[in-house]
């Protein structure tokens, strides 16, 4: 075994806190359990032959039979043998060929890829291709004893061979379901369509009689307008009272916590986990990236990651070329094609996903070590509707630039306070761009993330909750990067704010039906969370041009000139102050309770934050009618606080 490869093994044994074996890896002494060393597994024998040690074998053995994993799974996941490597001495051991890169492996006709009905052509004859790794050698030696008894030749090759064989006779069918599946089952629910009808003619007619009355009677116009408006600003600040309510009461996030392990969890085998990350222009960010994802606290045996790649980078594939990425890493090339978006990687991604359990990272992140033993946790807690787990975000370049720190009091409200009182209220979860948990079955049900939709996150939230499954915040942490410079925060929020516009307007194109899958409170979280939110940026900045108007008129402080007037002016100028009050109040003690109370009095520098949201949202409305599927890259790796 080579030293590097040893070094591996033993940090990935080290994810079983306690593990003699793994102590013994380290050191080099004898096993020491208190009973007899374990036995080598028989069937593992042939390994020796081809490098692995009797000690490597033993600790892995040990481990499988903890964790639920087979033997050759704990030792592909360590690096201990590449899977290639396995599958030529398991083929030798089983006296069967092992198919190389070279050979072209097809489809037998009339049976479908998921029954793994392959074959490929050795010595002139055609072979059916078993997986190396989908069974125990003594499993798999059963199997090809039986394709022999029936007169078929076999051969065996890795899964990643064989991926790559299902990828190159399917590539354009799973392109075109990743892009059109949501579409065609569910059109009402994908923003691949134009706005509907009475959408137009809903938004002409308020358009024309606010101009109308503006026209004719401009006081009472305004005073109405303003009126009608502070109801749903009034909502937003009622959620962020419950926000406060949520931030006051619970324990600070900040405070060091003792890390989760598997003695822990429940007895028995773990369920196998799958981690996403689409990456695109990200070389940057995947050193960090690989040596975040490496450190989690789980079995590399029952943990999958799939570097999700697109074919038009060249220079992310290099980079990751380049790396000697951990045994347990894989990638996925997406094909060209539009749109070219996350979610649409994300939907190519996913059918080659083997975990119950799917959770999508960003290039950047860096989750907490023991965030997935957490999540599982909260599943295994949860109701049996829980279908996701939405860990907190945060930023760690908070000193990067006043927009880092607003960012920072932003994200620590939404995720400390905000969304926690959503989950808490029974309320839809408008999910994050990242640290998403899910149930595999969740996103299959819910026919995945929208790939026209920029900010599909929080649409795939809203779906959840219409499809009757919940979602519960996670009370663990992934720290990420956030822009310092006004360009590229612009250009953030505007596809943000683009998505949620879609969001909207998907939601709301059969008002009946999201009352009848939501409830009627569930259609109010709706409206208040996306609709207030996005009308309150537009709107944000006509009310200090109203003020300005009034105070250049010389009628600021002038009474109206009726008493509906008075009443609806006062209802708008309290409305918005409640609101800052409410914001600036939720901010300043969701970053106390993170530990960041140098950054409370950043908090006052909040309404300057929403005239530039108001500035991206109206961008993101004119991209919305000219280019709504536009993807704008934020570019990561630029700061490191």
């Amino acid at each position: 075994m080579h030293g590097s490869a040893r070094s591996r093994f033993a940090q990935a044994s080290t994810a079983i806190p306690g593990d003699s074996l793994a102590r013994a890896s380290r050191t080099g002494q004898p096993v020491a359990t208190g009973t007899d060393p374990p036995s080598q597994d028989d069937q593992y024998a042939f390994l020796l032959q081809a490098g692995i040690s009797g000690l490597a074998l033993a600790i892995a053995a040990a481990q499988a039979r903890r964790t639920g994993a087979a033997t050759h799974e704990v030792l592909i996941a360590a690096g201990e043998i590449s899977p290639m490597a396995y599958a030529s001495a398991l083929a030798h051991r089983l006296g069967v060929p092992a198919i190389g890169w070279d050979v072209v492996i097809g489809q037998a006709k009339g049976n479908g890829v998921a029954a793994q009905n392959l074959f490929a052509p050795v010595g002139g004859r055609p072979h059916r291709v078993l997986c190396a790794e989908a069974a125990t050698p003594a499993a798999l030696g059963a199997s090809v004893a039986a394709l022999r008894a029936r007169g078929l030749d076999v051969a065996l090759a890795s899964r990643f061979r064989l991926d790559a064989a299902r990828e190159a006779h399917l590539q354009v069918e799973r392109l075109e379901h990743a892009v059109g599946s949501l579409a065609r089952r569910q059109p009402a629910c994908s923003a691949a369509g134009s706005i509907w009808i009475w959408q137009v003619v809903a938004a002409a007619v308020a358009v024309g009689l606010i101009i109308g009355g503006i026209w004719v009677q401009p006081h009472a116009a305004i005073a109405v307008l303003s009126g009608i408006i502070a109801v749903p600003f009034l909502c937003v600040t009622l959620l962020r009272v419950a926000a406060l309510r949520e931030v006051a009461t619970s324990p600070p996030a900040g405070m060091p916590r003792r890390q989760m392990d598997l003695t822990r969890l429940p007895q028995g085998p773990l369920p196998f986990y799958t981690i996403l990350v689409p990456l695109f222009r990200e070389a940057k960010v995947l050193p960090g990236l690989v040596q975040s994802l490496d450190a989690l606290v789980y079995p590399k045996a029952r943990l999958e990651i799939l570097l999700v790649l697109e074919a038009v980078d060249a220079e992310m594939q290099a980079a990751v070329l380049a790396m000697r990425l951990p045994g347990n890493f894989r990638t996925i090339l997406v094909p060209s094609g539009a749109p070219q978006t996350k979610p649409k990687a994300l939907n190519y991604a996913l059918p080659f996903t083997r975990g119950e359990y799917v959770v999508v990272y960003d290039a950047e992140d860096r989750p907490e070590p023991d965030q997935l033993l957490r999540a599982l946790t909260v599943f295994r807690h949860g109701p049996a509707n829980l279908g996701c787990v939405q860990a907190q975000l945060n930023i760690y370049n908070p000193r990067a630039s006043w927009l880092t720190r607003q960012f920072t009091i932003e994200y620590s409200a939404l995720f400390d306070a905000v969304l926690p009182a959503l989950a808490r209220l029974g309320l839809p979860v408008p999910l994050g761009g990242t640290s998403n948990h899910f149930r595999r079955e969740t996103l299959l049900a819910c026919g995945g993330w929208d790939p026209f939709n920029v900010t599909e996150d929080a649409d795939l939230g809203f779906r959840i909750a219409r499809c009757g499954w919940r979602t519960a915040i996670l009370a663990s942490t992934t720290w990420e990067e956030a822009p310092a410079a006004l360009g590229p925060w612009i250009r953030q929020r505007t596809r943000w704010l683009k998505g949620w516009m879609q969001t909207y307007l998907v939601h709301t194109r059969e008002p009946g039906r999201l009352n009848a899958e939501l409830g009627l409170r569930g259609a109010l979280g709706l409206h208040v969370v996306m609709g207030a939110l996005l009308l309150s940026a537009l709107v944000h900045p006509l009310f200090y041009l109203l003020f300005a108007y009034h105070a250049l008129a010389g009628d600021l402080l002038a009474p109206a000139e009726t008493a509906a007037g008075t009443v609806l002016w006062g209802m708008a100028c309290i409305n918005l102050a409640a609101g800052y009050l409410s914001a600036i109040l939720v901010g300043i003690l969701s970053v106390w309770r993170r530990g960041r109370r140098d950054l409370a009095r950043s908090a006052l520098g909040m309404p300057v934050a929403w005239l530039l949201m108001s500035v991206a949202a109206y961008r993101a409305l004119t991209q919305l009618i000219r280019d709504p599927y536009l993807w704008e890259k934020t570019e990561h790796g630029v700061d490191a606080d």
